[in-house]
């Protein structure tokens, strides 16, 4: 099948969405099919995307955006979709809302009357409408709500995200498919020592990392509060927040530290990559991603796959971290989160390890990028026609 993903980014930037296309991509040329990206990325970014990925650079077309990223406006992909581009297209599988990947979608559906899938990703939380609600209107009014109420199929990564999308009013066949993971992309295993050489960490430091956007709709004030009201809990622990900023929500972190007196135990890295990102995991002995929204978070499967017990917030569907015992899924409030931490903070190494490889376990039986391609392969096949409807869809 010719495959075509919609995405906004792939590059370093893109953190959980753009792994969702790249590893798609790459398990579906596995089982046979061409498939490819279209997304906002500049050359370096597409480079070092493909080379993450194992895939041809060709694989992956970048087009510009216009003016702010605040948009996602890019008017070269608006005109690739009216051109040729589309022509012998199967299916498009679409990765995010609110940006010019929509529009994209919109015209090559109507002009060539291909199939889409469309995967919010969590933009259709209430959180996540309520944020930026005057543009988010005027994009459904504009091209969105034609986007999503026209889509052949929904693709949600967990069942909370079916209720979701009927909550909003959809009404189109869903498609549960989970995120995969992969433990480790290269072929040097991680190194926790490296890591704590790169940042000055001492041996007997006890890690908890947050890895993600520092942005607001990733809870760090809650975090912050529960950790300020652990008091002596805490000591021996670090909290390490890496990722890149966004909106200038760092500053409003590092002024909460400083009000709080919290600079010795918490410190601001920046963002992580490639090895050095594998390192961190690998130095640290509990995530924590204390988020107000959010889909199906692709870190928390990479903290479980690096064998990480993970502690999160409601707003992801992982209840399996306290039913399967690797972790901590609670109420978001710094009140639930200071009492998981304040059990999570005493236990030795050695049991924290056991609730890691438990996690582990439940990625290699559960979430792996083979087993997401080819039931992503099986929906595609139903929908052109060509099978049966997978039991994974939903109709009701």
């Amino acid at each position: 099948m010719n495959i075509l993903h919609t995405t906004m980014l792939v590059g370093k930037e893109s953190y959980g969405l753009g792994p969702v296309a790249l590893n798609l991509v790459k398990e579906q040329g596995i089982l046979g099919n061409n498939a490819r990206i279209w997304s906002f990325d500049s050359q370096d970014e597409i480079i070092w995307a493909s080379q993450q990925a194992g895939l041809a650079t060709g694989a992956i077309s970048g087009f510009p955006l216009f003016g702010s990223r605040r948009l996602w406006f890019s008017p070269r992909m608006i005109k690739a979709a009216y051109g040729p581009d589309g022509r012998g297209l199967d299916i498009i599988h679409q990765h995010c809302l609110w940006t010019s990947c929509s529009i994209a979608t919109n015209i090559l559906r109507k002009k060539y009357g291909l199939p889409t899938i469309i995967a919010p990703h969590g933009s259709l939380d209430e959180w996540a409408l309520n944020n930026s609600r005057l543009k988010k209107r005027i994009a459904l009014t504009a091209y969105q709500r034609d986007n999503l109420e026209s889509a052949s199929c929904l693709h949600a990564l967990a069942q909370s995200e079916v209720e979701r999308f009927r909550r909003f009013g959809l009404k189109n066949p869903i498609a549960v498919i989970p995120n995969g993971a992969v433990a480790n992309h290269g072929t040097v295993p991680p190194c926790p020592e490296r890591f704590r050489r790169q940042f000055n960490l001492s041996t007997d430091t006890r890690i908890v990392l947050f890895l993600s956007r520092i942005t607001p709709k990733k809870g760090l004030p809650l975090l912050i509060e529960a950790i300020q009201s652990l008091g002596e809990t805490f000591a021996g622990w670090l909290l390490l927040i890496a990722g890149e900023d966004e909106f200038n929500h760092r500053a409003e972190i590092e002024q909460l530290l400083e009000r709080h007196k919290l600079t010795a135990k918490i410190k601001i890295i920046g963002p992580l990559y490639d090895r050095l990102k594998e390192d961190a995991f690998a130095a640290a002995e509990l995530f924590v991603l204390p988020s107000h929204s959010e889909g199906a978070p692709l870190v928390i499967l990479e903290s479980l796959a690096a064998g990480v017990p993970v502690i999160t917030t409601t707003a992801s569907p992982w209840e399996e971290l306290n039913t399967r015992q690797c972790g901590w899924w609670v109420d978001i409030s710094a009140q639930a989160l200071r009492h998981a931490l304040a059990q999570a903070l005493p236990l030795p190494a050695e049991r924290l390890i056991i609730m890691g490889q438990r996690g582990r376990r439940v990625v290699q039986e559960g979430y792996t990028w083979p087993s997401a391609a080819e039931k992503t392969v099986r929906l595609y096949r139903w929908l052109c026609g060509a099978g049966e409807r997978p039991d994974f869809v939903v109709t009701e």
